[in-house]
């Protein structure tokens, strides 16, 4: 069966990765799926997007315990995935991490 996908599209004005945290954290929850990649999108209009894919869960146990930080050589063998977000609408690659507590 075909993993079920929402994504979700973020204007690149956010204010800063902690705020992009907390918004797919709260997406997380509310969609009861689990983020599973961030990447940055021009559309042809020149609008600047972060589209985060999240994957449909059947229960909620890890949702909403996200940790994103910028992206450091030695912080990525320890993170979920490597992404992409525009942050005050510069692109930033950035480390997803997921706490099991």
């Amino acid at each position: 069966m075909a993993e079920e996908l929402t994504t979700i599209s973020f204007h690149s004005s956010m204010s800063s990765i902690k705020g992009l945290e907390n918004t797919c954290n709260e997406n997380e929850i509310n969609l009861n799926g689990k983020l599973k990649s961030l990447d940055i999108v021009v559309k042809p209009s020149g609008v600047k997007l972060t589209e985060a894919v999240f994957v449909d869960q059947n229960d909620d146990e890890g949702l909403g315990k996200l940790t994103i930080k910028k992206f450091t050589a030695a912080d990525e063998p320890n993170a979920a995935f490597r992404g992409k977000a525009f942050i005050l609408t510069q692109p930033v690659d950035v480390l997803v991490f997921r706490s099991s507590t």
